[in-house]
Order: structure tokens, then sequence, then C-alpha cells
């Protein structure tokens, strides 16, 4: 008996979210149409994809490519929307996810051969990204508060000096 009133409660969740999936590709005319012209829900093509790329991503076939384009092809696209919208807020959140990719980038560059073998790393890569930039998570605000910005706050001046005489030479 337990087990059903679980298995119902798990059953209840994943039809929720599911639901709330379908109503956030709703807003997306691309995903709308895609349903119409091949009959099939856009959750299942949508999440389906998804699945795909995660498993490509999880057996590292073509995993640098995929992780690089999810760490990139979306939080452009939101960028372009942020500098062509009025608010402030959106051009701050993209404007310290930018930040934060461009330093793991650089940590990424010197630590690539020892990251190469670690099991995994693409699909860890790929799931940190996501946390980074989906709002759910703001993953990068935090990292930029909590490590970056005090860091450079705190080496401010010896980086302005740095600048200074390069732009010198």
């Amino acid at each position: 008996m337990a087990d059903s009133s679980v298995q119902k409660q798990i059953t209840d969740k994943a039809q929720y979210y599911l639901a709330q999936f379908d109503k956030e590709l709703s807003k997306l005319p691309w995903a709308v149409e895609l349903e119409k012209r091949t009959q099939v829900s856009k959750t299942y093509i949508v999440g389906g994809a998804g699945i795909v790329v995660f498993i490509l991503i999880f057996f590292n076939v073509w995993g640098d490519l995929l992780t690089d384009l999810i760490g990139f092809v979306y939080p452009a696209y939101a960028s372009f929307k942020a500098i062509e919208s009025s608010a402030k807020e959106d051009d701050t959140q993209w404007l310290t996810y930018w930040t934060v990719f461009g330093f793991l980038n650089l940590i990424e560059f010197f630590t690539d051969f020892i990251l190469y073998w670690a099991p995994f790393y693409h699909t860890f890569k790929a799931l940190f990204l996501l946390y980074l930039f989906l709002p759910q998570f703001r993953g990068a605000s935090f990292l930029y508060t909590r490590f970056i910005r005090p860091t450079l706050i705190q080496n401010q001046s010896q980086i302005d000096s740095a600048i200074n005489k390069a732009k010198v030479r």
C-alpha cells in the first residue's frame, strides 16, 4: 500500500514538471510549430533532444564542442536580449556570467591536460555551466560575489597599475 502511494506521488510530481515544461515551451513559437508539424509533443521532442545531448556528453562524443555550445549559445542570446532591454538587472546578470565564464575558461586552459583525464569531466562541466546561468540557480552570481569580486577588489590597484604600464608600452 505504501509503495503505491509513493509511486503515485512520484508520478504526480513528474506530471507536474512535464506540465510546467510544456507551459514554458508553449512560449516558444518554434516549439509550437514543431509540435504541429510532427504531431509529437514538444515536451517529448525537446526533452528527447536534451537526453541525446546529455548521452553524447556523458560518453564524450563531441563533449568539448557540446559543452562549449551549452556555455555559449543560450547565454549569448540572453545577453543580446539583455542589451536590447531597458532593465539593468539582466545586464548585470549576464555581465556576471561572462566574467565567471571567462575566469573558468582561463583556469581550464591551464589545467586542461589534467582535466582531460578526469572521468566524466564534460558531463560535470555541462551541469556546472547550467548551474551558472539558469535562473533557478544563478550560480555565476554566487561565485562572483563570493570569490571573484573580493579578489578583484583586493587586487584592483595592482591590476590597474599593470594595465596602465602595458598601455604606456
